[in-house]
């Protein structure tokens, strides 16, 4: 059966550039109670949460609480990760705009998250059976996701175009276990593909403006992409001057990487697959693994290739 996407992708991390992508050196103990410091940048204070309150207000701003069970449970274990990952990198290297905490609500920079407050004005009268949905996930999945020991970069996408992608191709950066793998029922969903059309003269303020790039000319022949056999987008030139894909994408407002275009009386129309930068657990594809009866640790070692489960050091 299709389901529609578009109501849930704000939920998403979708267009993160590079989520977390430095390795930790070592794993560190944690204290028996950490205490997760969010600096919020408007109130300008730091709040503080007990892992599980934390993980529980990840998951909320991250995955649709009426997801599967087996699904919530693999999105609660990447936030756990990528929490205990932030642990260990502040302890080795603290960023002072955090103020001590671990990260901040600047969702440009850190994976999302809702404070109780904000999950109830998002979810409104379903915020009860959503946050019990959560917790019991929470409380069901305490691992963490390791690659040789170390916690893995917790990335995810909302739904890929019917295959995920590597981390080489999307970031540069080859990380073994983010590798491409199939997610074919992401290419089922209603709403997966999506067009963006916008004139010549948008886009050539819209370059301007967020990547410094002058299109002269007729824009329509200064913009050249390549793309590989998944149909991802692996290269982009402007005016001859390659591009960040992912760059691109976010100024644009192009849904995912995986896209073609095309040009009709000096307008781009831009038709994209998927949402997000595609890389990792694809959460559609989870949730649909999860209905036809995966469990979180098969759903898990299909998107993280080689990783283990592993409880958190006390």
């Amino acid at each position: 059966m299709k389901e529609n996407i578009q109501c849930a992708v704000v939920l998403a991390v979708c267009l993160a550039l590079i989520p977390c992508l430095a390795f930790v050196r070592n794993t560190r103990t944690a204290p028996k109670e950490l205490t997760v410091g969010i600096y919020m940048t408007s109130e300008g204070q730091l709040e503080e949460y007990t892992l599980d309150d934390y993980v529980t207000g990840a998951v909320l701003a991250q995955m649709p609480a009426d997801f599967s069970e087996e699904a919530l449970k693999a999105q609660a274990v990447l936030a756990r990760t990528y929490i205990m990952r932030r642990y260990a990198d502040e302890l080795d290297s603290p960023t002072p705009s955090l103020h001590g905490g671990l990260i901040s609500d600047d969702e440009r920079i850190y994976q999302s998250f809702f404070t109780p407050q904000q999950a109830q004005d998002f979810y409104g009268e379903n915020y009860d059976t959503a946050r019990a949905r959560v917790e019991k996930a929470v409380r069901a999945a305490p691992e963490i996701l390791t690659y040789k020991d170390v916690p893995v970069t917790a990335a995810y996408h909302s739904a890929s175009s019917g295959s995920t992608e590597s981390a080489l191709t999307a970031w540069g950066v080859d990380i073994p276990y983010l590798q491409a793998v199939p997610s074919e029922s992401d290419a089922e969903l209603d709403g997966i593909e999506t067009k963006l059309t916008i004139s010549a003269d948008e886009l050539r303020t819209c370059v301007k403006e967020q990547l410094g790039i002058d299109l002269t000319g007729q824009p329509e022949k200064q913009l050249e992409t390549s793309a590989n056999e998944r149909g991802y987008v692996t290269e982009i030139r402007l005016c001859g001057t390659k591009v960040n894909v992912q760059q691109f994408i976010a100024a644009v407002g192009i849904a995912s990487p995986c896209f073609t275009f095309e040009v009709t009386d000096s307008k781009f129309t831009f038709t994209a697959r998927g949402f997000g930068h595609l890389v990792g657990l694809s959460q559609y594809g989870a949730n649909s693994m999860a209905e036809a009866g995966s469990s979180c640790r098969e759903i898990l070692a299909h998107y993280f290739k080689g990783c283990k489960l592993k409880t958190p050091p006390q």
